[in-house]
């Protein structure tokens, strides 16, 4: 089999098990994506243009069906300072895309192990209000690591699962964040990279029928599967993957 074609074979799978993983347990689909397309041999930055396009369609479908949960004025702060340090993480990104390619590759999965040690020790009682300074916390970090590479929900579903709020609320807040993050993150992009990051993007948009196949799978299994289940196996994974990412240059 050609090698472009097997590496877009290799894109859907991957493109389809990240909406898989998002339709589940509700985020975590930059984190799954964007280390295993890296390991395909694709750069940084093309693996981040192809999951803003994907993130987007998965957002968008299911902010729509929970859109009359979304407290829009509850949200437009948060919106605002993510998007103010957005433009600093791609920055960042396009400091990292000149380096090499296992360079990248390790800082991903680094960032990926990083989150995921903070979602296991954060033990977090929920309340109904936290203080403003976690909100600036998680949303400024959430908008750098979103330019960075594409992994800027962990820091705001660590501040959302904090509230004692009703699941589809919490859900419906971060689709909705997610959803307004991602043109911003697109334009960003092309202003830094170019013409040369929109085939990245066309990539993922033909990828679109994969990408909603894997969502509405995703929303299945997590009607008839627990809560508790599917996010144990998503850590599981997300940790094999950053290990993955951070020791693949040494045996390549």
């Amino acid at each position: 089999m050609p090698p472009a074609i097997l590496q877009y074979l290799l894109v859907s799978l991957i493109l389809f098990l990240s909406s898989v993983v998002q339709g589940a347990v509700g985020f975590a689909a930059g984190l799954f994506g964007i280390p295993l397309l890296m390991l395909t041999g694709m750069p940084l930055p093309d693996a981040v243009a192809i999951s803003v396009v994907a993130s987007a369609a998965q957002n968008l479908v299911a902010a729509w069906q929970l859109r009359r949960e979304i407290d829009f004025q509850l949200a437009l702060r948060p919106s605002l300072i993510r998007l103010a340090t957005l433009p600093i993480g791609a920055w960042a990104l396009w400091k990292l895309g000149s380096d090499s390619k296992d360079l990248a590759s390790q800082t991903v999965g680094l960032i990926v192990l990083a989150i995921v040690g903070v979602q296991a020790i954060l033990r977090v009682e929920p309340r109904e209000k936290l203080h403003d300074a976690w909100e600036w916390l998680a949303f400024s970090l959430g908008g750098f690591l979103l330019g960075l590479c594409g992994m800027g929900g962990p820091p705001m579903v660590l501040w959302v699962m904090a509230h004692n709020w009703p699941m589809n609320r919490a859900r419906a807040f971060l689709y909705f964040l997610f959803v307004t993050g991602m043109p911003p993150q697109a334009l960003v992009m092309w202003l830094l990279f170019g013409d040369e990051i929109l085939g990245a993007m066309l990539l993922g948009l033909a990828m679109l029928p994969v990408i909603l196949a894997g969502l509405y799978l995703g929303l299945w299994l997590s009607r008839r599967m627990s809560d508790r289940f599917l996010r144990g196996l998503s850590w599981v994974m997300l940790v094999l993957i950053a290990i993955s990412a951070i020791v693949m240059p040494y045996v390549t």
